[in-house]
């Protein structure tokens, strides 16, 4: 298809760090958009946002605030675009200092949308930016949408599959992407945080953080190796299924797990269709662990040490949480022997917790909040091509392996991922998509 159209179109940008975290909430974004007649360009954020000079002026949807992101912001007002964004990270943030931290104040001006995940985080921004509470508005966050029952047969392929490959099976996702970084080193770890005005090693406060959030995962990656062995002795008709979190070196768990029998370590897909085939699932300190409570999946965080980094992360907060192997492994019995009778418990318990902090969970969807709210924003529709005229797409960079590794998505695969997503929810689509670029899409509306 070639990208000239007489028709005018809005158009929405969605840039994407990583496609097996968040390639289906903007999926669903992009839905939305195409049926209202909005041109679409999804794909690897990178070679976007390298080319928002030559891409004609639309809305860019932004995952976060950091400065990186600002940095991007300023780029898209530069040259004509309307600036929309969600705060992936705070997804896993519950306390308020780590929920600023993940802003840089330079972005907010920058943004006419800024989509909150729930009262919680609304609460704190608008104490924090009184000067800004006009662009902020609660919505939830599109990818709790899609872990809605009615929704989660996108998923129900890949679960299914996983069921066959590995019968009956306990997942255990991991979250040491500082002990365990896959930049090498804790102290690469400290860098980023450092590139992307997160924390600071020279800011005593931020030194103590450091200081005990490694200490906190270390101890706990420890005794995560002792209870995977002991779990799999306890429970001698599953199989253990090891994910390690996209953030962690996965060599070091295949080590440490190398010739146990019935202990597999993976890294593939989404985690949804893991957790729905799951018959118990363990984390700590790990986002997963929140979705599994809107999936209505038996779940609990191990969390053998603990000191005050711990009450930084939702996932703790509204999942039950164990000190001990005995009381861990009660749980995962109860959870595998009467699954609908422990999620309802846990529900009763933690559920009020987890709707103070995200919102959309029960009412409309998150995607329609935020599809109203980038049509408040969006310029006119415009003719010709994607392209400013006398422009193309243009690379003039090289992604590193780990940046591919997040997202690497062919044309087929992206139709694939679409269809699914189409099928789960029950929405049309009438559209072409086409590869511009490495891992870059553009999606037209057709009559």
């Amino acid at each position: 298809m070639s990208s000239e159209s007489p028709r005018s179109y809005k158009h929405l940008y969605l840039p994407i760090e990583e496609s097996a975290r968040e390639l289906n909430a903007r999926l669903l974004l992009l839905v939305a958009a195409v049926n209202q007649g909005y041109r679409v360009v999804i794909g690897q954020q990178w070679l976007m946002v390298h080319n928002l000079y030559n891409l004609t002026p639309g809305v860019v949807f932004f995952k976060g605030l950091n400065r990186i992101q600002a940095n991007w912001m300023g780029l898209a007002h530069k040259y004509g675009h309307r600036v929309a964004a969600i705060d992936e990270e705070v997804t896993a943030i519950a306390a308020k200092r780590f929920v600023l931290k993940e802003v840089s104040e330079e972005s907010l001006p920058l943004i006419d949308r800024f989509f909150q995940q729930g009262q919680n985080q609304h609460d704190i921004y608008r104490e924090a930016f009184p000067d800004h509470q006009e662009r902020f508005v609660i919505t939830g966050n599109p990818r709790f949408d899609l872990l809605r029952k009615q929704f989660t047969r996108a998923f129900e392929g890949d679960a299914a599959q996983y069921r066959e490959r590995y019968g009956r099976y306990i997942l255990i996702n991991t979250n040491f992407g500082f002990a365990n970084t896959v930049y090498g080193a804790p102290e690469k770890f400290i860098d980023t945080c450092e590139r992307v005005g997160y924390a600071y090693r020279n800011d005593p406060e931020d030194a103590k953080f450091f200081k005990d959030f490694l200490e906190l995962e270390a101890k706990n990656m420890d005794a995560f190796q002792v209870m995977i062995r002991a779990l799999r002795d306890r429970f001698p008709e599953h199989r253990i299924v090891l994910r390690p979190h996209p953030a962690e070196n996965i060599t070091t768990w295949q080590e440490a797990m190398a010739g146990e029998e019935r202990i597999h370590v993976v890294f593939e897909g989404s985690a949804v269709p893991w957790m729905l085939a799951a018959d118990f699932f363990i984390h700590n300190t790990c986002t997963t662990g929140t979705e599994a409570m809107v999936l209505g999946v038996p779940v609990a965080a191990y969390a053998s040490f603990t000191n005050w980094v711990e009450s930084i992360f939702l996932s703790n907060l509204v999942t039950p949480v164990y000190r001990d192997l005995t009381g861990l492994f009660e749980a995962v019995a109860a959870g595998i022997a009467d699954r609908e009778a422990f999620v309802a418990s846990i529900h009763a318990e933690k559920g009020a917790i987890l709707r103070k902090h995200i919102s959309g969970l029960d009412e409309r969807l998150a995607t329609g909040g935020i599809f109203h709210g980038i049509e408040q924003i969006a310029p006119d529709p415009v003719g010709g091509s994607i392209f400013r005229e006398g422009t193309r797409l243009k690379y003039g960079f090289r992604r590193t392996e780990y940046q591919r590794k997040k997202i690497d998505l062919d044309v087929r695969e992206f139709r694939l991922r679409v269809s699914n997503i189409l099928k789960a929810t029950g929405l049309g689509l009438k559209a072409e998509a086409e590869k511009i670029g490495d891992s870059l899409f553009l999606v037209t509306p057709t009559d």
